[in-house]
């Protein structure tokens, strides 16, 4: 590993600008863990632990792209991330304590309350909430970054370097470090500042004929003439309201790896087949115990982060939208048709370029944002809900010795949407995250619970039977969810 001097500014692709101009107050872009650890045996209190971690940590360096803020476009350019001279890391730190009793439940509210403020621009576009009084001695930290600055993969490479597997490790790691830099890497970001402007307009005109070729499929398997995805807005059922509002809603619940691993390997189905599928049957149950139910041939509408690898800095994914099983299907012949449109999905982004796709990204949710900001009511649906599964930690974490007992993610609900499901592998659970609007889903935590018994019906239909180990539901209480005047 070699290190290198960060650039002093970051230019934004396609998809990372998206998420700062469609950022409203009430669709504010952002992302991050929430994680709740229990402080090593001998720890004083709680309390005292909590600031003492939390002033090891602000003696911690700062590294890119922690150190840089938003600089919109004006006489000097194009919007893009660049570096800031001083920086204040107690206008980015934060203390909070519960009161008492100290609940999960308790804790996801204040989270969301925190989620819901939009970071300021003027700084390093991150915070990080360090808060006790949890229940059974626990702490919680909660760090909140611009789904600008960076994506889940991002994410998950930066929460990998900050929580450690060796229990004895004591330091004290930040979440603002700089990450290590590959020679690979360094040759890879030499090589597109070099690139001259003929290799940068013949590989734009080779984007955009891929994009054309990609949207030319989807019309054909709109129109039943081929198999692949469709396109986006056509048939997407809406069975709930998702009119934009800043009160959010959080749910979790933790499903068994190792079972969810034996079922799709006895099915030739991977983990996020698995997964669909136990959410597709959720989130059925779900709409049809509110009277929302669909039609018996519909389904649900998917919008589903897919990683690239060679889409540049910045947010490296494209987020494509495919339907999922039939209302009516039974749990096994959902499985075949998810795993049908999986298989779709691969083929797509196999055939079209990265950059195509990430600029498809950014136009089809750009149209939701439009329709929102325009009032209309009535839109076409581009999706139900944003599901992702942004890799994970297969084994136990610790941060200054005290041990981590779960990690959340906490994401953001894409315009037009009232719906985002995020899940995180971490030791033998599967941890599933629920993130609504309040005001559409004041009820997530039933979500939560479906989910648990859509894997036993699941496991049920495969014949092979599997007790759900180490399954929690929570949800923050419910709030009405005001719009800012």
């Amino acid at each position: 590993m070699v290190s290198a001097t960060p650039p002093a500014s970051r230019a934004l692709s396609a998809l990372d600008l998206a998420f700062f101009l469609l950022e409203t107050p009430e669709r504010m872009s952002n992302v991050g863990p929430l994680a709740i650890l229990r402080p090593p045996p001998g720890a004083r209190s709680a309390k005292a632990f909590a600031d003492a971690l939390l002033r090891a940590m602000k003696r911690r360096p700062i590294g890119p792209p922690f150190d840089l803020r938003y600089q919109p476009p004006g006489l000097h350019g194009m919007p893009r991330l660049v570096a800031v001279g001083a920086f204040d890391l107690d206008a980015h730190c934060f203390r909070q304590s519960l009161p008492t009793p100290g609940t999960d439940a308790q804790l996801f509210d204040s989270v969301c309350r925190l989620h819901e403020q939009r970071l300021d621009r003027s700084r390093p576009l991150w915070e990080l909430h360090v808060i006790d009084g949890l229940e059974r001695g626990r702490i919680a930290l909660y760090f909140k970054a611009h789904h600008g600055m960076m994506d889940g993969r991002g994410l998950v490479a930066m929460f990998s370097r900050w929580f450690v597997v060796d229990a004895g490790d004591r330091q004290a790691r930040a979440p603002w470090e700089a990450p290590p830099r590959s020679a690979r890497a360094e040759r890879r970001g030499s090589a597109a500042a070099t690139a001259t402007l003929a290799t940068k307009a013949g590989a734009a005109g080779r984007s955009l004929l891929s994009l054309y070729a990609a949207l030319a499929r989807q019309a054909l398997s709109s129109a039943g003439m081929s198999p692949g995805l469709p396109l986006p807005f056509l048939g997407t059922p809406l069975p709930v309201s998702t009119l934009p509002s800043t009160g959010r809603s959080f749910a979790y619940c933790v499903l068994p790896l190792a079972a969810l691993k034996a079922l799709g390997k006895a099915h030739d189905a991977t983990v996020n087949d698995m997964l669909l599928t136990v959410l597709d049957i959720a989130m059925n149950r779900y709409f049809g115990g509110r009277g929302k139910g669909l039609r018996r041939g519909a389904a649900l509408v998917a919008d589903m982060p897919v990683a690239l690898s060679e889409a540049g800095a910045g947010n490296q994914i494209a987020i494509l939208q495919f339907p999922l099983g039939a209302a009516a299907a039974a749990p096994l012949q959902r499985l075949a048709q998810i795993k049908r449109r999986t298989a779709e999905v691969k083929e797509h982004v196999r055939r079209t370029d990265a950059a195509a796709l990430v600029t498809y990204t950014a136009a089809v949710h750009g149209i939701p944002a439009l329709l929102e900001a325009l009032g209309v009511s009535k839109a076409p649906a581009l999706a139900n809900a944003v599901i992702s599964n942004p890799f994970g930690l297969p084994e136990r974490r610790f941060l200054g010795g005290a041990e981590l007992e779960m990690a959340l993610p906490v994401s953001v609900l894409a315009p037009g949407q009232a719906l985002n499901i995020t899940a995180a592998t971490y030791d033998q659970g599967l941890q599933i995250a629920f993130l609504g609007l309040a005001q559409a889903l004041p009820d997530i935590e039933r979500l939560a619970d479906l989910t648990l018994g859509a894997f036993d019906e699941l496991s049920a239909a495969a014949a092979a039977p599997v007790r759900v180990r180490a399954a929690h539901t929570r949800k923050s209480a419910p709030r009405p969810a005001q719009r800012p005047a």
